[in-house]
């Protein structure tokens, strides 16, 4: 959820930026990931002069339309490389991936970034990197996966093609 960064919101006395309020809502993603799980892509906050507010969280887009039933200006759902994007972040196992989810890589026939368990890593694009509490671990260069050395069916293809 991202917000303009000139506009300023009041909670009770208190004043915040936009891009404090970006990166409390990234925090709050971060300490909600969970690995192979993701964390929620939704958030909708109210905010209230004289009680308490409310934070609620989805995991699916959740775009409103005007009267005449068409997006209101600046919003219109995200593409699939918006949502490779997320999944490349907070890597999810294919179980994982919410169904509305694969609809948009299948329509835009884009492989999604998967969570492997037992690499505890995310592979997407021939490319593997580490995944932490926090999600992927952007400080490490991605490793080339090699289909000969993997496990399972790529070993199986490599060892009949080549006698490896």
């Amino acid at each position: 959820m991202q917000a303009d960064s000139g506009m300023s919101f009041m909670a009770g006395e208190r004043r915040f930026s936009r891009e404090a309020w970006n990166d409390w809502l990234e925090e709050c993603r971060l300490l909600a990931y969970r690995r192979g799980a993701g964390t929620w892509t939704t958030a909708e906050v109210a905010i209230f002069p004289d009680r308490p507010g409310q934070l609620q969280l989805f995991d699916e887009e959740r775009l409103e339309r005007d009267p005449d039933g068409d997006w209101y200006p600046g919003e219109h759902p995200s593409d699939a490389n918006v949502w490779a994007e997320e999944l490349l972040h907070f890597p999810r196992t294919a179980d994982n991936i919410p169904e509305w989810m694969w609809n948009i890589f299948r329509a835009e026939d884009l492989t999604p970034p998967i969570y492997n368990p037992e690499l505890q890593s995310v592979d997407w694009k021939n490319r593997r990197r580490p995944v932490t509490d926090k999600g992927t671990d952007f400080s490490v260069e991605p490793a080339v996966i090699d289909p000969s050395l993997e496990p399972g069916v790529f070993s199986k293809i490599s060892k009949k093609l080549f006698g490896a």
